[in-house]
């Protein structure tokens, strides 16, 4: 019974001090995160210079570094690093090499959700693009009644 009411009050503490460190969290405002904040400019044509690929990864030659199996879906660094330099970013994954020692291997990668706001800009851009050609069509069709009547 006694040990009982102990580990309830243990729990309860823990609960209690989960709580308190929650209430003390910092609250950080984007505005002072975020600096040399800029649009994305001509998102439509750097997207247009990627290649889209589907890969696999070799799996067998690097067995340690424990890469996904399968169809990837993805680009090469290397076109995504000449449109979008920051995107493409330096991967290290250490992996062991015998007893108590390890190594470190390095990689290029495309952090794929650094992508997701240049495809918002430019599915942006495109819809401004479409409704010019939609009010160019309807005034076409005006003009087009006209000559007809």
């Amino acid at each position: 019974m006694k040990t009982s009411f102990i580990l309830k009050t243990a729990i309860i503490g823990v609960f209690a001090t989960v709580l308190t460190l929650n209430v003390q969290a910092q609250k950080i405002e984007e505005s002072d995160l975020k600096v040399d904040i800029t649009k994305i400019t001509n998102p439509t044509e750097k997207l247009n210079a990627l290649e889209p690929i589907t890969f696999k990864y070799d799996v067998d030659k690097y067995k340690y570094l424990r890469l996904p199996s399968g169809n990837q879906y993805g680009f090469k660094t290397n076109g995504v690093n000449t449109q979008l330099p920051g995107i493409v970013t330096e991967t290290s994954k250490m992996y062991p090499a015998g007893k108590n020692q390890s190594k470190v291997a390095k990689y290029e990668e495309v952090q794929m959700n650094n992508l997701i706001p240049v495809l918002v800009a430019a599915v942006k851009e495109q819809q401004t693009e479409i409704e010019l050609l939609k009010k160019e069509i309807e005034r076409l069709k005006v003009k087009s009644a006209q000559l007809i009547d």
